[in-house]
């Protein structure tokens, strides 16, 4: 399965929106704090993405 790197929160909307990460696996390597990190798990769902991770060097 292909892991996809987003570097910040504007380019994981971007390709969200343009469905660029229908059923794949996502790597987010910004900064998030737990309510933005619950907020965008609520939309792998919406838009139908596998699994979504999160870089634990910013904790």
């Amino acid at each position: 399965m292909k892991t996809i790197i987003c570097n910040s929160l504007q380019s994981f909307w971007d390709m969200a929106d343009n469905r660029l990460l229908q059923g794949k696996e996502v790597h987010c390597v910004f900064p998030v704090s737990e309510g933005l990190k619950a907020f965008i798990m609520n939309y792998q769902v919406k838009y139908q993405i596998s699994n979504i991770t999160f870089t634990e060097a910013f904790d």
